[in-house]
């Protein structure tokens, strides 16, 4: 009978553990989410036309370069 019991507690610390790494991921997750969202947020608007220019200059070149 007292196999039953440690096999039972074991099963639970598992589960425990699942949960507990799934929140981890989560947060985790949803952080770099936050961080990526900022820093685009926090640019000026040279730096966007800036940024903007040079993708379209890459496209371009891309484009050129599979004819």
């Amino acid at each position: 009978m007292g196999y039953y019991f440690l096999i039972a507690l074991i099963d639970k610390l598992k589960v425990e553990m699942l949960v507990g790494l799934v929140i981890l991921f989560i947060l985790i997750g949803i952080s770099t989410y936050l961080v990526i969202l900022g820093g685009s947020k926090s640019k000026t608007e040279e730096e966007q036309k800036l940024e903007d220019e040079e993708q379209i200059k890459y496209l371009e070149n891309y484009k050129n370069r599979r004819k």
